[in-house]
């Protein structure tokens, strides 16, 4: 047997006490002469005994509860369970038999039937309890007394989040983190069963023995996508809850970030910790109380793909918590190099950076200051660059925002119009003349006519423009199909041209257009464009002034109906009467764009009535920032983002007759891979880290491409969840906090060893003061 507080059986002496003041508060017998000596004699042996009987009983109550409150105040426990339970059945034995003897000695010396009576009460109450606790030691069940070193079954869960990586007193969260959990499982019981879950996905099972359970977690890395710590705990719960030991227990070790809390299914964990209240639950705080950080926020490009001549601007804000000061942000770019990046002497070397720009920022606690940088002059290629908060803070992930943009030459695109439609005004949208001749145009335009489109080989053009065509064939129906299925675009702008409207009522024509053209609606004017949102990628441009474009100054006087929508396809902009404007119809690894009114009627038509105003008059900015924006999201229709966040996949189209099927993958952290195009595209899903993606191949000579990763926004975020949030998403009573080791002994302390011997010696000496206190006064008392 072991004692916790093995100094303070010294206070067992104290049972001297009793005995002191027995001795010297002992009445002396008064003398008194009877004639009948005899018989007083005989009732002053009774007498004599019955008070001997008395003071014993009184004497054993009072030196027995100062005993067991020594006792109890040295805390004592065993190391196995079932001895706990033969312990205490055996001490409860004994009690029960010394009260049973002491109620017998009673009745027998005519001692007060009550005083008897309780005394045989309490000794039944005794055995009964030794018998139920040597019973269930007995059958093998889970003693009722705790055990502190029996085996446990414990999960811990350590929050690897990129935010674990804040430094504060020249250590990341996630080092004191797994420093305090190498701690914590030298200190669990022999036998113990240990598993380490941490924020990725599909992690967690237990480990074999406690040195693989350490070796689990000094591997342990931050990850870039990492799972809310609501929905990781919910796993532990239901992992810990199949083992057999009775005493089960989650650790869990976070910055205590809100971020890391964030969740959608706070009552669904509330509700599985409250239904398994077996499974204790400790929060281990490693958080800094007072974090000062500067920080970038998300980076936003102009656009992922540029035509040459185009310029390149991004925007992205500095902010500061906890701290202030004067920062400065600087653009860095790297120079193209298709020789680069190369393995060298087993180290993997990459182009060099040049500074494009550098901005300074002065930032106030908790402020904010947008930062702006444009770029001009890119050549044709793939850029990588970032952007970077020069100098030191506690993290340092959120200081650098990487990005890449791939500079094409300006985008072909076919312009389709009948003998009788002037692609002129159209043109001049795309690419106006000023813009052609600096050679800076986005779009580089030719121009048909409609007859000439089944000779036209599609596959030289990233979009194709229909300008109020005539009815079609079914065969050129099924040509432009396939065109928008391998990643072209296709612009559809129906006027009065389409009528009759058999052509277009064709199932060829009606897999294209995504619904059934039907009949012309004849408006007073009072009907025009009404976009209900600005969600849609081609009316992005318009949300800075979403509630100040002027459609109503554009009237539309006849439209088609476009009816029976397919499910690839849906309205983006209606009219006011709710019919749609604008449909974007997905096709494969494209999408065609059908407007059912006309951009290119002239102000005075003379062969039809004019069917609206959008392109008549002199500031007719609204269609021309439409058309442009339509046609931008068109030519990327086949493109996917070059820049991600930590997670996604990253899908690049792969034309074989310009890109290699093979490459070799250079990620931010690991050692190069192969690569295999596949379905004229190249995926790479493993982009958890942050930084450049580099792809590098041959094809007539090297060739590189490649993308960039960041993490989401909230990553960084270090602001604290206050207790009341937690309590709100764990339960107030359901879990235990803790700061520091000291903390969590305290924590777990009363969880196993407050389960010892300490309430059954407490409550027995509370059960004996009761007994001294109840006899005392009865023997006591003075008659009158």
């Amino acid at each position: 047997m072991a004692f916790i507080n093995l100094s303070l059986l010294a206070g067992g002496l104290c049972v001297a006490i009793p005995v002191v003041l027995h001795l010297i508060m002992r009445q002396r017998p008064k003398q008194f002469i009877f004639p009948a000596l005899r018989f007083i004699q005989q009732r002053r042996i009774a007498n004599q005994r019955r008070l001997q009987l008395r003071h014993w009983l009184l004497l054993a109550l009072r030196c027995g509860a100062i005993g067991l409150f020594a006792l109890a105040l040295a805390r004592p426990s065993v190391t196995s369970g079932t001895l706990s339970s033969w312990i205490a059945a055996g001490f409860l034995g004994a009690m029960g038999l010394v009260a049973g003897v002491s109620s017998g000695v009673g009745f027998a010396r005519n001692l007060s039937r009550l005083v008897a009576g309780t005394m045989a009460a309490v000794a039944a109450i005794l055995l009964v309890m030794a018998i139920y606790l040597g019973g269930r030691a007995a059958a093998g069940r889970p003693p009722v007394l705790g055990d502190q070193e029996a085996p446990v079954a414990a999960v811990l869960v350590i929050d690897t989040s990129p935010r674990m990586q804040y430094r504060s007193e020249n250590r990341t969260r996630l080092a004191a983190a797994q420093e305090m959990a190498h701690w914590l499982i030298r200190q669990l019981p022999g036998e113990s069963e240990l598993a380490v879950v941490d924020s990725r996905s599909g992690s967690g099972a237990f480990a074999v023995d406690r040195a693989a359970a350490e070796k689990a977690i000094e591997r342990l890395r931050p990850v870039g996508t990492p799972r809310p710590l609501a929905e990781v705990l919910e796993h532990s719960v239901q992992l810990v809850r199949q083992k057999p030991q009775p005493r089960k227990e989650i650790y869990v070790f976070t910055d205590l970030t809100q971020a890391a809390w964030k969740t959608t299914a706070a009552d669904g964990l509330k509700k599985l910790l409250a239904d398994h209240p077996g499974v204790l639950l400790y929060v281990l705080d490693v958080g800094a109380e007072n974090p000062r950080n500067f920080a970038l926020g998300p980076l936003t490009l102009s656009a992922d793909v540029l035509p040459a001549g185009a310029d390149l601007k991004l925007e992205t804000s500095a902010s500061a918590s906890g701290v202030s000061g004067e920062r400065s942000v600087e653009l860095q770019i790297e120079t193209p190099d298709p020789t680069l990046p190369v393995i060298r002497d087993g180290q993997p070397v990459f182009p060099k950076s040049q500074r494009r720009g550098v901005s300074s920022v002065k930032l106030e606690p908790g402020g904010q200051q947008q930062v702006q940088f444009t770029v001009s002059g890119l050549p044709a290629g793939v850029h990588q660059g970032l952007v970077r908060l020069v100098g030191e803070d506690g993290l340092a992930l959120d200081d650098v925002r990487y990005f890449a943009v791939e500079v094409q030459p300006a985008w072909p695109v076919l312009v389709v119009a009948p003998a009788d439609v002037s692609p002129r005004l159209f043109i001049e949208m795309l690419a106006p003349l000023e813009q052609r001749e600096s050679g800076r145009a986005r779009f580089k335009c030719d121009a048909i006519d409609q007859a000439r489109l089944a000779d036209a080989e599609l596959a030289d053009y990233r979009a194709v423009v229909l300008l109020d065509p005539k009815p079609l064939t079914p065969d050129l129906w099924k040509k432009l199909a396939e065109f928008c299925q391998t990643g072209g675009g296709l612009a559809v702008f129906l006027g009065h041209n389409a009528d009759p409207p058999a052509s277009f009522q064709d199932p060829a024509a009606v897999a294209v257009l995504g619904g059934k053209l039907t009949r012309v609606t004849r408006t007073g004017g009072d009907i025009y464009l009404a976009p209900r949102s600005y969600d849609h990628p081609a009316l992005a441009a318009f949300r800075p002034v979403a509630n100040n474009v002027p459609w109503d100054l554009f009237p539309v006087f006849y439209h088609w109906n476009l009816d029976n929508l397919a499910a690839t396809a849906r309205s983006i902009v209606p009219f006011g009467d709710g019919k749609p404007a604008l449909v974007e119809n997905r096709l494969g690894r494209g999408s065609a764009l059908v407007m059912t009114t006309p951009v290119s009627d002239l102000p005075r038509p003379v062969d039809h009535p004019l069917w609206n105003d959008l392109a008549a008059g002199e500031n007719i900015w609204p269609c021309v920032l439409l058309v442009h924006e339509s046609m931008t999201y068109l030519v990327r229709s086949g493109q996917t983002r070059l820049n991600l966040l930590a997670g996604e996949t990253a899908v690049l189209p792969n034309d074989p007759a310009e890109f290699p099927e093979r490459y070799q993958l250079f990620t931010p952290l690991e050692q190069p891979q192969d690569v295999l195009a596949r379905d004229r595209r190249v995926t790479v899903r493993f982009t958890d880290n942050p930084g450049a993606y580099r792809l590098r191949g041959q094809k007539g000579g090297p060739l590189v491409r490649g993308f960039a990763v960041n993490l989401a926004g909230d990553t960084s975020d270090l602001s604290r969840l206050p207790r009341e949030k937690l309590d709100e998403l764990l339960g107030a009573k359901r879990f235990q906090l803790a700061r520091s080791q000291d903390e969590l002994n305290r924590a777990v302390g009363n969880d196993r060893i407050g389960s010892e011997f300490y309430p059954l010696l407490i409550a027995l000496v509370a059960v004996a003061l009761g007994l001294e206190h109840v006899l005392a006064n009865r023997f006591y008392r003075k008659d009158d």
